[in-house]
C-alpha cells in the first residue's frame, strides 16, 4: 500500500519537506521515491529517522559510499538533487557550513542563468506577440516558456534564500 504527499519544492522550503518526512516517518510511512512532485511512501514500522537534502549536480559511486559509511542512506536520486536518511542524531550530511554554502551557491548561479535565459525568451515572445497574431501556437510557446521561466526562478529564490539564511546563522 502507498500513499502520496505533494512536494512543497525542495529548492524553496528544503526544511518544510524534511520535516514532513521526518514526521511521515514517525508514523510509519516511509519514503521510498518520487513521481514527478510527489512522495511515495510506504507503510512500516513507526521509525525516528532524519532526512537530509543534498543538491550535487551529480553523484558518484564514491560520493554515495562517503555517505553510506557516514550512517546516511540515499533514499531518492535524481537529477540534481538527492534525498538520505538516517537514524535520527547522525552527524549532519554538511558538518561545515562553507561546503553547504558551495554547494548552494553553485545551484544558485546554475538556476539563475537558465531563470535568465527564460525570461529574456518570454520578454521577447511577449514583443513578438504584439506584433504578429499567430493564434493557437502563440498560447502554446507562452505557456511553454513560461512553465519554464518558473521552474527556473523559483528555484532560484529558494536557494537565494538558504543562502542567506545561512549566511546570517554563520555571522
Amino acid at each position: 500500500m502507498a500513499k502520496y504527499k505533494m512536494c512543497s519544492g525542495l529548492a524553496m522550503m528544503p526544511e518544510h519537506d524534511m520535516k514532513l518526512l521526518k514526521d511521515m516517518s514517525k508514523k510509519g510511512w516511509h519514503l521510498v521515491g518520487m513521481k514527478g512532485l510527489l512522495y511515495r511512501f510506504e507503510k512500516g514500522d513507526p521509525c525516528d529517522y532524519d532526512y537530509a537534502l543534498n543538491m550535487e549536480l551529480t553523484i558518484d559511486k564514491d560520493m554515495l559510499s562517503y555517505y553510506e559509511a557516514s550512517g546516511w542512506h540515499p533514499v531518492v536520486i535524481g537529477p540534481g538533487y538527492q534525498i538520505f536518511r538516517a537514524k535520527e542524531g547522525t552527524v549532519p550530511i554538511f558538518s561545515d557550513k562553507a561546503s553547504e554554502e558551495e554547494v548552494l551557491l553553485r545551484n544558485q548561479k546554475q538556476s539563475g542563468k537558465w531563470a535568465s535565459v527564460f525570461g529574456i525568451l518570454l520578454a521577447a515572445w511577449l514583443i513578438i506577440m504584439r506584433m504578429i497574431d499567430l493564434g493557437f501556437i502563440e498560447s502554446i510557446v507562452l505557456i511553454a516558456i513560461s512553465t519554464c521561466f518558473v521552474f527556473t526562478f523559483l528555484p532560484y529564490l529558494g536557494f537565494s534564500r538558504s543562502l542567506r539564511k545561512l549566511r546570517k546563522n554563520i555571522s
